[in-house]
């Protein structure tokens, strides 16, 4: 099997945030803030986050009666939210700091000052924390956010933020004239930054699976590229067709597993732009950070006692065996191996003395700019027929990285709903598909009908599947030898229905030119509506396909692929063989 292509480009970051973190202390000089409280002994070893504006994270671990303190600065707490990690490192919700009425409206406070605060005991439930005792509101932000009930709890609390805030609108505005708090934060959470609360629902962008409460997930919705472009992406990959919900209705935990438990079909992507580690500090220069790695907390995976995990992709290797991240120390490499790094870059940067879950620095060093530096990782969890029990979305991350003074920085992020089974195709040429290589039809071409891919349900949802809605599909030829090949829109035809064609010419709407109109997820069925598009083989294979025998054969992966993000996309692939007839 070929290694996974990721080759594309784009921008972002990704970060994480783990139960393994220490407290950051401020900056010296900096007036000290103290942010304390109690969750109560059934939540002991939880992490709570305070993520910052800007998306970093600092952190403390509730001790054995559930109270924690987060020392820090008063920069760093102002306009900060406080969030909830379980012991396993898993996003369990945010804290809401005091509850407001408005009118006939219910609103939560979530963002604080930037004074110390003593939030007092706590009560934990329905997916979120509130004081039994509010604080004074001058430790707390006049930004408001509407409450479900009286009880103070934001709409996406015991959700993974998948909710439609359109019902909330009037909610929202009676929210937003709020006197009781301290002035400054409603701009700020309109900005498409990693901290900010773009829908409103009390989830942070970089903790949240729908950043503008459209019940459109971010991997598949252009409109949150912005805050969802630093989120790792995953790729998925299987030859078999039945491995889809809406073909084998009785597919199990078991058939998922075995598929994303073999090195090979499944992969997280770390890719980081530099640029976004150090935006808006104005001594950053090419060679601002010295290196980088993730802290993976308590997750078994890539994180505690035995961590699992390997990186398929180093400075040295890219290849679906890998090496364990674990050990891995990270190192650097140019992309283009036949011309030089860009001027000016330390190639002896990347190396992390650490020698944990190490990114490493690639060089996009084909157009020598100075943007193209990326920080990567290629992480495969390795867990076998654990892999659904130990790896869920809301799985919380943080990419830690030294800056060339010493300073250590820190972003936080979570893995995010995605692909676990790929299109399923139900008939070749309007004949029922049975398996097996697809022949194309005496002009070149194959009309294929297929049901979309699925993901797990998360957090607040019914069932085990949902249809993937909103994502980008088309045919990659992976000639034998080659890089894969998009086969471009004039080479697709009968779609005009279901699809939006794509419009532009950079590399992700080459390899997946066709939008799907539908873009909502929808419940898994063996009568869920399928899609329909024809490929011109003979087109997309060129000069090859006239000069081939009756017979030949090439290889194609149907592909539904989610939005761009830094160097590629969520994606989701049934290798297939397309013939000659």
């Amino acid at each position: 099997m070929k290694p996974f292509r990721r080759t594309l480009h784009m921008f972002a970051a990704a970060t994480i945030a783990g139960g393994a973190l220490t407290i950051a202390a401020p900056s010296a000089g900096a007036a000290s803030v103290k942010v304390q409280g109690s969750l109560g002994a059934a939540q002991a070893g939880y992490t709570v986050l305070m993520v910052t504006p800007g998306g970093s994270a600092v952190a403390a671990k509730a001790d054995a009666s559930g109270k924690f303190v987060i020392t820090t600065s008063k920069t760093q707490a102002k306009k900060a939210s406080l969030q909830l990690v379980d012991t396993k490192n898993r996003y369990a919700g945010p804290v809401v700091i005091a509850k407001e009425k408005v009118g006939t409206a219910w609103c939560a406070k979530a963002r604080l000052s930037g004074v110390s605060v003593n939030l007092g005991t706590l009560s934990v439930k329905g997916g979120a924390a509130i004081p039994k005792k509010a604080p004074k509101a001058s430790t707390y932000m006049t930004t408001a956010i509407p409450a479900k009930s009286s009880a103070g709890l934001p709409a996406a609390s015991g959700t993974g933020g998948i909710v439609k805030m359109s019902y909330l609108a009037a909610k929202k505005k009676s929210c937003a004239r709020s006197k009781a708090g301290v002035k400054g934060a409603s701009a700020f959470d309109s900005e498409p930054v990693l901290g900010a609360d773009l829908d409103a629902d009390g989830l942070p962008n970089a903790l949240d699976a729908d950043d503008d409460g459209d019940q459109v997930i971010d991997a598949v919705d252009p409109s949150t590229t912005g805050t969802a472009a630093m989120n790792p992406w995953v790729s998925l990959r299987s030859s078999n067709p039945l491995y889809n919900a809406n073909i084998t209705p009785t597919l199990s935990s078991t058939d998922v597993t075995a598929v994303l438990g073999t090195s090979g079909n499944y992969q997280v992507q770390f890719f980081i732009g530099q640029n976004n580690l150090v935006s808006g500090d104005k001594a950053s220069t090419l060679n601002s950070v010295k290196h980088a790695w993730v802290d993976c907390g308590e997750l078994v995976y890539c994180g505690g006692a035995a961590p699992t995990a390997r990186t398929t992709q180093t400075h040295l290797i890219n290849n679906n065996t890998g090496v364990d991240w674990s050990t891995y120390a990270g190192g650097f490499t140019v992309e283009d191996k036949s011309s030089p790094a860009t001027p000016g870059l330390d190639q002896t940067l990347g190396t992390n003395p650490g020698g944990k879950n190490s990114l490493f620095l690639n060089n996009r060093n084909r157009d020598q700019d100075p943007n193209n530096v990326y920080w990567l990782a290629s992480m495969f969890p390795n867990q076998g027929a654990q892999t659904l029990d130990t790896m869920k979305p809301g799985d919380v991350y943080t990419v830690r990285y030294v800056l060339a003074s010493g300073e250590e920085k820190s972003v936080v992020m979570m893995l995010n709903p995605h692909a676990v089974t790929v299109p399923g195709i139900t008939k070749v040429n309007d004949a029922a598909f049975a398996g097996g290589a697809l022949t194309a039809d005496t002009s070149g071409k194959v009309k294929v009908e297929f049901f979309r891919p699925q993901r797990l349900v998360t957090t607040g949802e019914a069932g085990t599947f949902k249809d993937m809605g909103g994502l980008r599909y088309g045919f990659i030829y992976s000639p034998q030898g080659g890089n894969d090949t998009g086969c471009g829109v004039a080479n697709y035809s009968g779609y005009d229905t279901q699809f939006t064609a794509a419009t532009g010419n950079d590399m992700a709407e080459r390899l997946w030119p066709l939008y799907d109109k539908q873009t909502q997820d929808s419940d898994s069925s063996t009568s869920a509506g399928k899609l329909t598009m024809t490929l011109d083989v003979k087109g997309c294979i060129g000069a090859a396909y006239d000069s081939a025998a009756s017979g030949t054969s090439w290889s194609f992966q149907l592909t539904g692929a989610g939005q761009s993000l830094t160097g590629g996309s969520n994606r989701s692939a049934l290798d297939l063989t397309i013939k000659k007839p």
